[in-house]
């Protein structure tokens, strides 16, 4: 039988709800960074698109067409970011779950800091 106090090298025991909770969180955060990024990124590209006087001399189905394929982009990006949200808050216990909502608060250099 293991024992539920034996800490792994995070100091940490993978039973320990705050343990666990600040690894899920770090899992997250690390998860989507580049998700988060690339919105940003298709987000300016749609904006610098709006604002080009080629754009408003297209015809409107031109306009459709190319708006259409950056919000296809972004949709999926945001798809990604909500698979990821959901992903985090599922099947975990209540202590976890309320260790998730602390350690979501946290920035980063201090998420670390707790490890």
């Amino acid at each position: 039988m293991r024992d539920i106090y034996t800490p792994h090298d995070d100091g940490y025991s993978m039973d320990d709800p705050k343990g666990r909770a600040y690894a899920i969180e770090r899992r997250y955060r690390m998860l989507t960074a580049p998700w988060l990024e690339l919105m940003a990124e298709i987000r300016a590209e749609r904006g610098a698109l709006l604002a080009t006087t080629e754009y408003q001399e297209w015809a409107g189905i031109e306009k459709a067409e190319r708006l259409d394929i950056i919000d296809t982009r972004l949709k999926t990006v945001e798809d990604w970011l909500n698979h990821y949200k959901i992903e985090k808050r599922a099947g975990h216990g209540f202590r976890v779950r309320r260790w998730l909502t602390t350690a979501s608060r946290l920035s980063d250099s201090e998420l670390e800091g707790m490890l």
